[in-house]
């Protein structure tokens, strides 16, 4: 089971960085972000794009390696239990957000949750 939580996430953040590095106008804009520099369009592929591809490799990896599940578990959990303890946070300190948080608050609580739970029960096979 902790093979197959690490390769969806694999495969999610390899989907989303490349998305990222080949449609950068319509990712970035579907966020609200727009580009006063080309440096901040740089710096958008670097992080949306190469950030999020290096991720998918290291889920891949530790789907893959089983000496590595447990880490890349636990990694899951701090990565997606950050993303939902800070999402909560703007939540309640922003109005007006749109529906784009209030997905990803549905997508990254389960998903911390499903990394703590394989991660508590040793990462499993």
């Amino acid at each position: 089971m902790a093979a197959a939580f690490l390769a969806l996430n694999a495969v999610i953040y390899l989907g989303l960085g490349l998305w990222c590095t080949l449609d950068v106008d319509g990712t970035s804009r579907s966020i609200g972000f727009t580009f006063a520099k080309t440096a901040a369009r740089s710096e958008y592929v670097t992080v949306y794009g190469g950030l999020e591809v290096g991720l998918g490799l290291f889920f891949a990896v530790a789907a893959w390696y089983e000496p590595l599940r447990q880490a890349g578990l636990l990694f899951a959990l701090l990565t997606y239990g950050c993303l939902a303890l800070f999402r909560i946070g703007t939540l309640i300190a922003y109005s007006d957000l749109g529906r784009f948080p209030w997905i990803m608050i549905a997508i990254e609580l389960p998903m911390a949750i499903g990394a703590g739970w394989l991660f508590a029960r040793g990462g499993g096979a």
